[in-house]
């Protein structure tokens, strides 16, 4: 039996304690978003890997994922030490972490070696011209892709998020373990995820301007990701390791170790688990637009605003003769800011809407209602003020109408994160009143295993779709657009306005996709049952009578060092 010097009070949770385990989303969300921020582009435009083969190699991790996601929790679940079963992988994780996402862009090139290939690719364009001629699929061929920056891409790829594992679970486990009742809990998830959203805020702002002035500098573009990567290694790892030591889980005693079969079916064996694991899946296409915003502030924005006149009144009028500012480095951040904000404030809000109604029906409420917003933003921006018309004046108001409206359709991102969460906790308190078990690590490792995979699946598919209505095409345009600037000229916008059919299929990722998502996780949480009064009731219940059993072995056990002592 496990000794114990002092009893842990098990209902009370300080401000202190909330602060300290916010700070672990903070850093996950840092090291998290580099890559949900710019890896897309970094990948397809910088390694020239293209969509389709960046979309295989994030669709490809998931499979090892299917491996680790569950061997992770399984564990988390068998780990027991002085510090409990969760934190220590804070303390030792933490640095392998941050040297995996400096790798993942460091400027190695393998471009030299192992050959290359091409991969050939469906050309929807020419498929639908052949409808009145005896319809058939064109296919064409790909960009030449590099074998030798194709596997190290993957292999650095799967190491990060190997890592990444190794803390998110535990971070996700730790909820219910330091925080034990729902009322508490809702509220330290919601405080966290304040605190963490500047994780998500932070990249977007300043990872794509940071590259540029060092890739500048330096006068090597993957010279720029890789120390801009380095800073924000140390920055996320740092609030990871300090975390650790503000946080403290609540006094567990038991040494049972169940076989992982034996908590998988103890997991779904809960009414509830099914419906709940189906909702994570869906809920991975709400904020898959996020992934594609660089393409779109990269290429649907392009020639908006004329920032290569605004970088030369700079100069001028400051002094600064540096400054070059670019649709990536300006647009991107701003959006982000715009996401980053709404994010927070909506996740806010959420212990003040429980207050009036509950879980569920406050899930299935918000999602349905910005599904609403997001098909209404996609038709206003593209129809009614269309951002890419050829008139800059109408362009810029669809622009500034969709950055406005995108505040708004973002909500449902932060609100449905501290929903999901709180609503998984409570799963794990059920199971334990049903089976005596608690499974912190199963049940949040399987959630985020259906979440990765709806991510990969439905990001690949929509990568290969934008691929199909030409995206290549707009690539060939990067190298025309980099010598134009050389020489001190600009592409122009109408070159870009070509590719409408393109520029459409990346509008509607980032705007009338999420829709889809909210639409498909709000339709299982109708069949969601889950009486919160009751369960509150049961709860405390079940919580004193375990706070007293938890005493008694507490007391045994320093009653029998004392024994020994004497």
């Amino acid at each position: 039996m496990a000794k114990a010097k002092q009893r842990i009070d098990l209902k009370n949770t300080s401000m202190k304690e909330i602060i300290a385990f916010s700070m672990l989303p903070f850093g996950l969300l840092t090291l998290q978003n580099v890559l949900g921020s710019v890896l897309n582009v970094y990948f397809s435009d910088v390694l020239g890997l293209g969509l389709v083969a960046t979309g295989l190699i994030l669709a490809a991790s998931k499979l090892w994922d299917a491996v680790n996601d569950p061997m992770m929790g399984m564990l988390v679940d068998r780990t027991r030490t002085k510090w409990g079963k969760c934190r220590p992988y804070l303390l030792f994780m933490f640095f392998p972490l941050m040297v995996s996402l400096a790798l993942l862009f460091s400027p190695i090139d393998l471009g030299g070696r192992f050959g290359s290939f091409t991969l050939n690719q469906l050309d929807l364009e020419a498929t639908l011209s052949t409808i009145n001629n005896g319809f058939h699929f064109v296919r064409v061929p790909g960009p030449s892709i590099s074998t030798g920056n194709l596997i190290f891409a993957m292999v650095s790829y799967l190491l990060f998020y190997t890592f990444n594992t190794s803390v998110d679970i535990p971070y996700q486990g730790l909820t219910p373990l330091v925080f034990t009742d729902s009322k508490s809990r809702v509220k330290a998830i919601a405080i966290s995820s304040i605190v963490g959203s500047f994780g998500t805020i932070l990249p977007s702002i300043i990872f794509m301007p940071m590259v540029q002035s060092f890739g500048k500098s330096s006068g090597n573009e993957r010279m720029g990701y890789f120390i801009a990567s380095i800073v924000f290694a140390l920055f996320g790892g740092t609030a990871i390791f300090i975390s650790f030591f503000g946080i403290k889980e609540k006094v567990h005693l038991k040494s049972k170790k169940l076989k992982y079969i034996d908590s998988i079916k103890i997991l779904f064996r809960n009414k509830n688990t099914k419906i709940l694991i189906s909702v994570a899946f869906f809920s991975s296409i709400t904020n898959l637009g996020a992934m594609f915003l660089m393409y779109f502030c990269k290429w649907n924005c392009y020639g908006i605003i004329d920032f290569a006149a605004i970088s030369a009144w700079i100069g001028e009028t400051f002094g600064l003769k540096n400054v070059v500012l670019s649709d990536m480095g300006v647009l991107f951040p701003l959006l982000n800011i715009s996401s980053g904000i709404s994010y927070m404030l909506s996740m806010a809000i959420v212990p003040a809407l429980l207050k009036r109604m509950d879980k569920k029906k406050l899930f299935i409420w918000q999602s349905l209602i910005f599904a609403v917003a997001d098909i209404f933003t996609f038709v206003v921006c593209k129809y009614v003020f269309p951002y890419d018309s050829p008139d800059l004046s109408m362009a810029r108001i669809g622009l500034g109408i969709y950055a406005l409206l995108r505040f708004f359709t973002n909500f449902p991102v932060g609100m449905s994160t501290v929903l999901l969460t709180a609503i998984f906790s409570d799963t794990v308190d059920s199971i334990e009143m049903e089976s005596g078990e608690r499974l912190e690590g199963v049940t949040f490792s399987f959630k985020s295993l259906v979440n990765k995979f709806g991510i990969a699946g439905f990001n690949l598919i929509m990568m290969q779709i934008v691929n199909m209505f030409g995206y290549d095409k707009l690539v060939q345009l990067s190298s025309e657009r980099s010598a134009l600037e050389a020489a001190g000229q600009v592409l122009p916008r109408s070159a870009v306005l070509a590719h409408s059919s393109t520029l459409t299929a990346m509008f509607f990722c980032v705007s009338a996709l999420g829709a889809l998502g909210l639409v498909l996780q709000a339709i299982p949480m109708f069949k969601y049952k889950f009486d919160e009064n009751e369960y509150e009731e049961k709860l405390k219940i079940f919580r004193d009578e375990k706070d007293k059993k938890l005493q008694a072995e507490i007391d045994a056990a320093l009653s029998e060092k004392s024994e020994v002592k004497v």
